[in-house]
């Protein structure tokens, strides 16, 4: 079974991605500012060997994480040293820190799902009022739930719920948290999976989000790539982006865009997307619900047509835009240096 969601971001990741734009010059330089006088000069030397061991010790620290890391350590263990130790290191050390614990999550995070996957588990879980946090299960007296819980959440990762069942995710916001010192790439990438991570935008094969809501996290995920096209997080951040689009302009099962009964563009769908193309026309995601509206204005709203059944059918327009809307979209985002 595969509970994994990783569809994952909100407006406020807009605005700290567009200020976010330059390369953090923090630390750039090392030169010591000019002397005034032969005092000055001759204590200047002597701040160099200062400088020196700090930084060999960041990383020292960074590579002996990403080690650790590699091993599968407890998450608890490891999350824990990513807490105490990332302060202690460079913008770019910090980022190295953060990429390892993600790389850990995404081999890590199947195994544990597992765990929480074994009926009594579940059975005992569902019982608990939601949200569950670690005192609800310590109320249980359940020594092996309560462990299993215990060392979740202290791993960094939170429960969340779907159709009855509980799994654990990774918790980007407590990880963006961590990552006050990494670069601006690295910490828009993480308020980015933060957004979803806090407020999950789909659930139950449904929008649990408003349209204007997903419309931003769309715009969001399409302004990291632009302000960021050569980020090793490109690729997720990308990914994201295209789920995100799919979604607002194809819809979901339970939250479709058209009327059941007519199968037209539903009336507050259309003013939405209308609204995207004014507010946002020069962007990827403002072209194509263009795009979209205008192969609607041709098919006079219709999204499907009724067949003689009564059934759903395809309309050819619509149905080419989109089975091509993933590789358009694609295509007019901006080529990073690694493509």
């Amino acid at each position: 079974m595969n509970i994994r969601i990783k569809i994952m971001i909100g407006l406020a990741a807009v605005t700290l991605i567009l200020s976010g734009c330059g390369s953090k010059s923090e630390g750039s330089s090392n030169t010591p500012s000019p002397s005034s006088s032969p005092v000055a000069s001759a204590e200047s030397p002597s701040e160099s060997p200062s400088e020196s061991p700090s930084e060999d010790k960041g990383e020292l620290i960074a590579k002996d994480f990403v080690q650790l890391a590699s091993q599968g350590p407890e998450a608890s263990k490891l999350y824990g040293k990513l807490k105490e130790e990332i302060g202690n290191v460079s913008s770019e050390q910090a980022d190295d820190m953060i990429r390892a614990m993600v790389k850990y999550y995404d081999k890590e995070l199947p195994e544990l799902e597992k765990k929480y996957e074994e009926n009594d588990v579940q059975a005992k879980l569902i019982g608990l009022k939601w949200p569950i946090d670690e005192a609800k299960v310590d109320a249980l007296k359940n020594a092996t739930l309560s462990s299993l819980v215990h060392d979740t959440l202290k791993g960094g990762y939170k429960l969340e719920t779907s159709e009855g069942f509980i799994f654990p995710v990774v918790d980007y916001r407590s990880l963006a948290d961590q990552a006050n010192g990494a670069t601006e790439a690295m910490k828009a990438y993480l308020n980015v999976m933060a957004t979803e991570s806090d407020n999950p935008s789909a659930s139950d094969g449904g929008l649990i989000i408003s349209l204007d809501d997903l419309a931003s996290r769309t715009l969001a995920a399409e302004s990291y790539v632009v302000a960021f096209p050569d980020s090793l997080e490109r690729k997720s951040v990308e990914q994201t982006f295209v789920n995100y689009l799919q979604m607002y302009l194809i819809g979901l099962d339970n939250t479709p865009i058209f009327d059941f009964e007519t199968f037209h563009l539903l009336p507050d769908t259309k003013k939405q997307f209308e609204q995207t193309v004014a507010d946002h026309g020069g962007t990827v995601t403002g072209k194509l619900t263009k795009q979209f509206l205008d192969v609607l204005a041709g098919t006079k709203g219709a999204v499907f047509i009724k067949g003689k059944d009564g059934s759903q059918q395809d309309v050819p327009a619509v149905k080419k835009f989109r089975d091509s809307l993933e590789a358009t979209a694609r295509a007019q985002l901006p080529a990073g240096k690694s493509q």
